[in-house]
Formats: C-alpha cells, sequence, structure tokens
C-alpha cells in the first residue's frame, strides 16, 4: 500500500488533482513532488539527519522527524511536539507544498514554511552533469569541472536543458580521479547504490574500480559521515545549498586534475600528490647535491693538476 500527499483538482473541488508529494522508491528512495509522472522537485534521500535536498528541515521546537526505510516498508514522520499546535500539510491545485499552523488569535492558518524555496529547486533545471546556484542568478547553471555545455549556443541564452558532457573521457583504470564539491545537494539517487557499513575511504575505492561509477559520497552524515553511495550514470539535479550540504565527490579524467586545487580532491588523493611531491623534492635535493659535489671534485681535481704541473 502506497500513501501520499495529493492536492485538490481546484480549490472548491477536493477530486484528486494532479500533483501530489509522495517517497520515490526507484533506487535510493527521495522525496518528490509530481505532476503525474513528471518530477517537479526532488527532496533528495535521506542522509541520517534530513532529506539531501531540504536544508531547511533541522531540529526544532515545532516538530520532530523522522525516516524509515528498511525490508518491509519505507516512511516518513513528522510528530508534533506540542498537542496544542494544530497542524498541518498541504499541495495546493498548483503545486505548491506548503506546511500551515492554526492561529487563534486570527482564527486562520498561517504558513509556516514551502518545501519549493528557488528557481534552482525546478527538478533538474540545469541538465546532466551540472550544479544550480542561486548566487549566480540569473546565470544559475554552470557544469561540473571537467565537463563543458552540451550545446554552448543554447547554454549562452540560459536553455541549460541540453546539460554538460565530459572534456575528457574516464580511463577506467586507477588514473581517474575526484573532485571534491562542499555544500552539495546529492545528485538524483533512483538510479544509485548504497552500503551503509563502509567508510568514506572503501566508497572511493569502490567507485574507482567500477568503470561506470561516476561520483560518490556518505549516505550518512551523522559522527562524521559514514556508509557509501555510489552514482553510475549522469549526475542530475544538483545543488549548491547555504546550509547543511554534502560533500560530493564527482569522477573526472586524470587529465583535468592538473590545474586544480589539490584540497579539493580526496584525502587519499592529496597523500599521493604530497608523497609524489616529496619524493621530487627529495630527488631534486639528492641530484642537486651530487652536481655540486661532483662540480666539487672536479675543481678539485683541475687545481691539483694544475699544482702539479707547477701553474698554481
Amino acid at each position: 500500500m502506497e500513501w501520499f500527499l495529493s492536492s485538490w483538482k481546484s480549490i472548491d473541488d477536493p477530486a484528486p488533482g494532479d500533483f501530489t508529494y509522495q517517497l520515490d522508491l526507484r533506487g535510493i528512495p527521495q522525496l518528490v513532488i509530481k505532476k503525474g509522472p513528471e518530477i517537479l522537485f526532488r527532496g533528495g534521500s535521506w542522509n541520517g539527519l534530513r532529506f539531501t535536498g531540504t536544508p531547511q528541515l533541522q531540529p526544532n521546537s515545532v516538530y520532530t522527524y523522522d525516516f524509515v526505510s528498511n525490508e518491509k516498508e519505507v516512511f516518513c514522520t513528522y510528530d508534533i511536539q506540542n498537542r496544542s499546535v494544530l497542524w498541518r500539510w498541504a499541495v495546493s491545485p498548483s503545486g505548491d507544498v506548503q506546511r500551515f499552523t492554526w492561529i487563534d488569535r486570527t482564527q486562520t492558518w498561517g504558513r509556516f514554511s514551502t518545501v519549493v524555496i528557488d528557481q534552482c529547486d525546478k527538478y533538474a533545471l540545469c541538465g546532466s552533469n551540472a550544479s544550480c546556484n542561486m548566487n549566480k542568478s540569473p546565470d544559475v547553471c554552470e557544469c561540473l569541472e571537467g565537463f563543458t555545455p552540451k550545446s554552448p549556443t543554447e547554454w549562452k541564452i540560459l536553455d541549460w536543458t541540453e546539460g554538460c558532457v565530459r572534456r575528457a573521457p574516464l580511463s577506467c583504470n586507477h588514473s581517474d580521479g575526484f573532485l571534491k564539491y562542499e555544500a552539495a545537494k546529492l545528485p538524483d539517487t533512483s538510479q544509485s547504490w548504497v552500503d551503509n557499513s563502509i567508510s568514506l575511504a572503501e566508497c572511493e575505492k569502490l567507485c574507482l574500480n567500477n568503470c561506470s561509477c561516476t561520483a560518490y559520497a556518505n549516505s550518512d552524515v551523522r559522527e562524521g559521515g559514514t556508509g557509501c553511495l555510489l552514482w553510475f550514470s549522469d549526475l542530475f539535479d544538483i545543488k549548491k545549498l547555504a546550509v547543511n550540504g554534502q560533500d560530493l565527490y564527482v569522477r573526472v579524467a586524470a587529465s583535468e586534475l592538473d590545474n586544480i586545487d589539490p584540497m579539493r580532491q580526496p584525502i587519499a588523493r592529496r597523500r599521493q600528490l604530497s608523497e609524489k611531491k616529496r619524493v621530487i623534492i627529495i630527488v631534486t635535493c639528492v641530484i642537486s647535491a651530487m652536481g655540486v659535489l661532483v662540480l666539487g671534485c672536479i675543481i678539485f681535481m683541475r687545481k691539483r693538476k694544475l699544482r702539479n704541473q707547477g701553474k698554481v
């Protein structure tokens, strides 16, 4: 049995309307707003504290919330802290999902919050392999690093539908690397895979060893982060968040890493780069020292030869 919120057909007609607010159970479950079969908004998957696309969802004095997912059932709950407070969810006939509280003084329902906040909440606004950032309005979409617009002409006129494609193909060996995106709304997980028992370092190895893997992240952000989420195709619906975002590691070809700040790469990669740099420094110092020593020996032998010849 599937339960979800649906809109009225109109404000005067309580027959089921076109819009629903529900859990999408494909891949890793996500909260979505749909118009018929079309996804309009994606609240994201659960990360132990909240759904990744609803950063405004955080502990408060009004209600508590939780998410349960197991072999038998998948559901989310909201529980009012103060039973004297009247509170309700509603999906409007136009598809807006809102929370209301009853205000005794005015005898009206006051809007407490809305699910959709801004332009970047529109599902897959930027197409594939791109991120949406409201701080860069009106040009809110930008390709992920290592990617370029699939249709440059349309991209310039703010039509981002076609999204972005890789500049350089992945090599499917351990030379590929990852770029870290902080404070992100994680991509659509409808085709993702999860293992809640492994570490982020193990997650990176799993992704690198799978030619189809395109990105990874922690599945649970509590206690510093645990678990593993993997993506195996183009990345959709990424958003730069002001608060409560997650770290996302996107796979790129080795050639794309040369001009990237090492701090944006995974710790293991930074250690490799640091070790490589240390080796280069040591080798350079040794070669320089040997060069100085050899030069000193040549000068010494030259002077000694001249002295023996009575010219010094």
